[in-house]
């Protein structure tokens, strides 16, 4: 609990800088034009969503970043400062290498 309570902090610094963007049309936009570094897909995402994101890398010559499913969409949204949020991507690669670790240590 207290890994995951540090992650979420951790994601709201990383929107206070301005490195996080959040909700589906954003996010598809940031990875067709592959500035997203990390995802974060909410534990309870919606299928339809979960299948339209996972479309996007099937479909094109997108590189697909890593990506995590992690928290509830309430979390997500709180930790960011946002209402609830399915779909997190973080676009600068020194928040995205350090989310990345604490989230391959809370599987």
């Amino acid at each position: 609990m207290r890994d995951e309570l540090n992650i979420l902090r951790f994601l709201g610094l990383a929107a206070k800088a301005g490195k996080v963007i959040s909700g589906y049309d954003q996010v598809e936009t940031a990875l067709r034009k592959g500035t997203v570094k990390l995802l974060i897909l909410s534990a309870d995402i919606s299928r339809n969503t979960l299948s339209q994101i996972l479309d996007i890398g099937a479909k094109g010559d997108i590189e697909m970043p890593d990506a995590y499913s992690f928290a509830t969409m309430e979390q997500l949204g709180r930790a960011i400062g946002r209402p609830d949020r399915a779909v997190v991507a973080v676009t600068d690669t020194g928040f995205a290498d350090k989310l990345s670790a604490m989230l391959a240590q809370e599987d």
